[in-house]
């Protein structure tokens, strides 16, 4: 594996001109063979710089990640289906009813018996 190159912005000391250039990383901050554009002068400063990602989408062009509508478009994109399954399983269910209507164990039956 190679070893990185980044942009590195420099400011010439002769005429105070910033560029950049693509070199590798110099220990002593040297940077031996970087040239300014504009005089062509060695004498160089090495600039601070940042560094700067673009991802593949932006905050709020993502309709499922967006900071003002993802939550939203999430919960009610599939909304009706969930509304439509719930009902469904109220139907099917036997919650709220007995589902063992007139059975009695206690007072009758092979069962019962007094108790001693």
């Amino acid at each position: 594996m190679g070893a990185m190159m980044p942009i590195k912005e420099f400011s010439c000391k002769n005429c105070d001109s910033v560029y950049e250039d693509l070199v590798k990383h110099d220990e002593k901050g040297k940077y031996p063979g970087v040239l300014c554009p504009e005089c062509g002068s060695e004498e160089k400063t090495p600039l601070m710089s940042s560094c700067k990602c673009n991802f593949t989408n932006p905050v709020n062009s993502d309709r499922w990640n967006s900071e003002s509508t993802g939550h939203d478009y999430r919960f009610k994109h599939n909304l009706p289906n969930v509304i439509k399954q719930r009902q469904a399983a109220e139907q099917q269910s036997h919650m709220g009813t007995d589902p063992y209507p007139n059975k009695d164990d206690i007072s009758s039956g092979k069962y019962f018996s007094e108790v001693q």
